[in-house]
């Protein structure tokens, strides 16, 4: 009878630890239901929550793959709209990417089961603290791992339509709002699980989110530029022509793309543009080819006799095809400034291993060429008093660029896009939100150019603001034909913030701090007490 009873209650065990999976599931639904488009950003105070949970249960194997069924939770609908591109995409993904939260579930485990020796005794101070901490760090740290895979749509994302919130970044970068999300799921994490003094580790827990909240309210509050003598003006105009995707286009096409971009230009002249700014590849052929539609397109942008920012395929001093950014001097087609693209798009803009890709593969995203990427970082300098940091399209997603920009002079950040390929999803809406940071970090304006949305300001305080076209409840999603004038307020010689200046500090700090919590831990002695007093057992 009792050996029943014991097989009876084991398969219950079962039953219980497998229905873990479809609630971390629903834990990674979280996660991208505080992303564009839904952007309900509280959503992420709670999304880690089944993994810290999962840490303290099963086999390493187990803690890996709720881990990663959280993963697929997260990442099938975050990155849903790569369906746009090809149907396959968002599940050939998903799998890989969800790598790293059950890289996250399995290091939690293996933490928890170092503070407690295998088993969980009474609840002890120390050790909840240190577990909550490890919980926080390791998250925030994992997400820099992936910063050169796929960076999209890391945890700080969730809060760019909260700038209050965002302010740390200026000191900490990016990961130091991340680290404000994870410590307040750890904390609400302590508050549910510990059955006893659990308002210790939940308001430990809770301090360095207070800290972000009072300086989000200082630097909200903070008057910004008072020196007029430091001030400057950057009147721009910007071009969104709302042309659709152009992978091989016509004669036709190409001819519609001059000309539409070129009578809506005409019509910002009169207001006296410093500087008309086009989006990225806004004409699909190269300014300066030899073929007779390129002779049209200098014709037309002599004709606007208007210093330009354009968006354009070039040339590298090697021969290979560059996706560029082209200052042109008022007047003339002339090239007086250029940067090309660094950080180039995988199987966008190129395809790694190409030679060892089937080549049905290759065959549904190829662009029948690899790009050449840019050999440096380098700002554009529109004029005697704007230096701008030009990123194009992908590349305004890195913080590691527009730091790059802001050390080498950088008084601006701009970003000319073009997300036609994403003409139904949220992407436009989800490249916007992955932006607003690099002015935060950088404390620097930007001004972005996109062909199909996203074309306006955004402050130093990562604000969105004077969009271009017809007035709207959410101004950013505009998908039309329009042109506009914003007018931008600079610094000319802005000082580098500290996050600039210590790129990733904080991530280093989190890694020595989870060094010092693994190997102190091994040292701690455990005392368990009886039976009764134990909360779970590790299997």
């Amino acid at each position: 009878m009792s050996q029943g009873t014991d097989v009876a209650g084991s398969r219950q065990i079962l039953r219980k630890k497998w229905l873990l999976l479809p609630v971390c599931f629903a834990g990674g639904m979280l996660y991208a239901a505080a992303l564009p488009p839904l952007n309900w950003f509280f959503a992420a105070f709670f999304t880690l929550l089944p993994l810290m949970y999962c840490a303290l249960q099963g086999k390493w194997y187990f803690r890996l793959l709720c881990g990663w069924v959280w993963g697929l939770g997260w990442s099938l609908f975050a990155y849903s709209f790569l369906r746009e591109i090809h149907p396959a995409i968002p599940w050939l993904l998903a799998p890989v990417i969800s790598l790293w939260p059950a890289l996250y579930t399995m290091l939690l485990g293996f933490f928890a089961e170092r503070l407690y020796k295998g088993t969980f005794p009474e609840f002890t101070l120390w050790r909840g603290v240190l577990f909550a901490v490890s919980a926080a760090a390791l998250f925030t740290v994992l997400e820099w791992t992936r910063y050169y895979l796929f960076v999209w749509n890391d945890l700080s994302v969730t809060l760019w339509r909260v700038p209050l919130l965002m302010q740390i970044a200026r000191i900490t970068g990016r990961y130091g709002v991340s680290l404000f999300i994870t410590s307040l799921n750890a904390a609400i994490f302590s508050l549910i699980y510990f059955k006893k003094r659990r308002f210790i580790p939940v308001g430990i827990m809770l301090i360095y989110p207070a800290l972000v909240l009072i300086y989000g309210i200082i630097r909200m509050n903070y008057p910004g530029m008072e020196d007029s003598g430091k001030k400057v003006i950057w009147k721009c105009a910007l071009i969104q022509g709302d042309l659709p995707q152009q992978r091989r286009a016509g004669e036709e096409q190409i001819l519609n793309s001059i000309m539409r971009y070129f009578q809506l230009s005409l019509q910002m002249k009169k207001f006296d543009p410093d500087t008309i700014i086009w989006p990225e590849c806004a004409v699909p052929i190269p300014l300066r080819s030899n073929i007779p539609l390129a002779q049209v397109y200098r014709e037309a942008v002599k004709k606007l006799d208007s210093r330009m920012l354009i968006g354009s395929l070039d040339f590298s001093e090697e021969g290979g095809m560059t996706n560029s950014a082209l200052l042109i001097k008022p007047g003339t087609s002339w090239i007086i400034g250029k940067y090309d693209k660094y950080h180039r798009v995988p199987f966008g803009e190129y395809v790694p291993f190409r030679s060892l890709l089937p080549a049905s593969w290759i065959k549904a995203f190829d662009m029948g060429r690899d790009l050449t990427g840019g050999k440096n970082i380098l700002p554009l300098r529109i004029n005697e008093n704007v230096s701008a940091g030009t990123a194009v399209c992908y590349e305004g997603v890195f913080s590691y660029m527009s730091a790059a920009f802001a050390r080498e002079g950088a008084n601006v950040l701009t970003a000319i896009s073009n997300d036609v390929w994403y003409p139904q999803s949220s992407e436009p809406e989800q490249h916007l939100a992955n932006a607003v940071m690099r002015c935060v970090e950088t404390g620097l304006p930007m001004v972005r150019s996109g062909n199909n949305g996203g074309s306006g300001v955004v402050t130093e305080k990562g604000v969105f603001t004077q969009y271009i076209g017809t007035a709207a409840d959410r101004p950013e999603l505009l998908r039309e034909s329009a042109a506009g004038i914003v007018t931008v307020e600079l610094e000319k010689h802005p000082q580098l913030t500290f996050a600039v200046r210590y790129e990733n500090l904080i991530v280093y700090l989190l890694f020595a701090g989870l060094l010092i919590i693994w190997f102190a831990s091994g040292h701690f002695p455990v005392k368990v007490t009886s039976t009764s007093s134990c909360q779970t057992t590790l299997p």
